[in-house]
């Protein structure tokens, strides 16, 4: 791969020397690695490629078990819950494996209208969401105004007593000047994903459009950072290139945000290459379940404060099994879209995908029996203000474990009240009562506090 027009922060030598190496670590060296992670020291590349040739059960084991461990070490034992709302399909870009690519005519094109957009906010809204991640294909002429719109709408839609409390956004890489517009907008997280970091593989899956340019993409973070974005969040589609590069190529880009802008990744999203309508392309590079665990779990103990994402769009026990393996979000229920789907309409064309297949109570239930970890729909940092180097510096001080615990309780709450089925609450009441014995004396007074508000009828509590 030619290299004299990469960033300096994406060293394809280092990271091709890293994976040329063939020995597993051996126990001694395994424990040093992850002792290392229980620190929150971020991992180099070498280490991390040392846990990419674990094989031993046991040691595998070890090494989920340790990864969970970090997890609840900066983020506590809670799970936040989001919902994706798709409002455009319409693409520039012509991405092989994509249905939004823009030659494809299998699907419908759509742009919701602001009544859609509502409607939509609503019905997620209804099923307890507060926060939203807005998706769009990479749009024609970078419409940003239709983007700052959708934002505007998203934060002034209510039902009853609910509202959504931070729109993230998923879209292609803009200008300083639309992203500097997205940010007055009130946009949370700008969700830029490379998808693979391999330029062979990018450039073999992205043949035309705006999405063909892989240094604009790459550079994409950096341009929205220094245009005012407070923080971004980074994404694999894994499949598409080789998993392993693909990793190690994301911690060399989240160190490069923390060492340039003191803000680093505030998320990875983890996703795999799927099937979808009007494109035969198959998966370059397939990876197994097992070393799809595998991705998230390295991930989280070489970069310990990232937010690792997931979906529910993956099998069941996949995404299920990622929550023990150092995920700390995830992607469900979103069933907004006033759509058919994809799969609901054999035959016909549809816009977009209803979404995940899970109802989020479904996802809740899943959480209190069997995980046992606590379902959060907190928003309390971005209502504080804390983004960027102030949410980052929080994080690394573990500063911020201490909150989550009461103010995720506390918004868990709100949902068992309001929209939770009532087998559902009574689960999670339970589980809140075996939580609040496990906290320390400040965090269960700090959490009580809330509870008694919430339960008054009170909204949006959280110290």
């Amino acid at each position: 791969m030619p290299t004299d027009t990469l960033p300096p922060w994406l060293d394809c030598q280092a990271i091709n020397t890293a994976l040329s190496r063939e020995n597993p670590p051996d126990d001694a060296e395994l424990r040093d690695i992850l002792n290392k992670s229980l620190a929150l020291e971020a991992l180099s590349v070498q280490e991390a490629a040392a846990l990419m040739l674990v094989s031993d059960p046991e040691q595998r084991d070890l090494l989920m078990r340790t990864a969970d461990q970090v997890k609840q070490k900066v983020y506590g034992d809670r799970i936040v819950l989001s919902a994706p709302l798709h409002i455009s399909n319409h693409c520039g870009s012509e991405c092989l494996y994509c249905a939004n690519r823009r030659d494809n005519t299998t699907v419908a094109r759509k742009y919701m209208t602001p009544p859609e957009m509502r409607e939509a906010g609503r019905k997620l809204i209804r099923q307890g969401h507060k926060r939203i991640v807005l998706v769009s294909g990479q749009l024609p002429n970078a419409d940003v105004e239709y983007l700052e719109e959708a934002v505007g709408i998203l934060y002034t839609v209510f039902d009853g007593m609910g509202e959504i409390r931070r729109v993230n956004v998923n879209v292609g890489p803009l200008k300083a000047d639309d992203y500097a517009v997205l940010q007055s907008a009130g946009v949370g997280t700008a969700l830029i994903y490379q998808d693979t970091y391999h330029e062979a593989a990018y450039r073999a899956a992205h043949v035309s459009g705006p999405k063909s340019d892989y240094l604009a993409r790459l550079n994409a973070p950096d341009t929205a950072l220094r245009a005012g974005v407070e923080d971004v969040g980074l994404g694999l589609l894994l499949g598409l290139g080789p998993w392993r590069y693909d990793l190690l190529a994301v911690m060399l880009h989240s160190a490069h945000l923390a060492r340039v802008y003191d803000a680093g990744s505030r998320t990875v999203s983890m996703h795999r290459l799927r099937p979808v309508p009007g494109s035969s392309f198959e998966t370059p590079y397939p990876l197994s379940d097992a070393d799809y665990l595998r991705c998230v779990a390295i991930t989280r103990l070489a970069v310990p404060y990232t937010g690792i994402v997931l979906t529910t769009r993956e099998p069941a026990g996949l995404w299920r099994n990622g929550c023990n393996a150092g995920c700390s979000q995830l992607l469900t229920g979103s069933v907004a879209n006033p759509y058919e789907s994809w799969h609901e309409a054999p035959g016909e064309k549809a816009p977009f995908p209803i979404g995940e297949d899970c109802h989020v109570d479904e996802v809740v239930r899943f959480l209190l029996e069997e995980a046992r970890h606590l379902p959060s729909f907190c928003t309390a940092c971005p209502r504080l203000g804390r983004s960027g180097p102030e949410f980052l510096s929080m994080v690394q001080e573990c500063g911020m474990k201490g909150q989550c615990g009461p103010n995720s309780i506390a918004s868990f709450m709100e949902f068992l009240l309001n929209y939770a089925t009532p087998y559902t609450r009574q689960l999670g009441e339970k589980l809140i009562a075996e939580k609040l014995e496990g906290l320390p004396d400040v965090e269960r007074g700090a959490a009580e506090r809330l509870l008694q508000k919430v339960r008054a009828g009170r909204m949006d509590e959280f110290i």
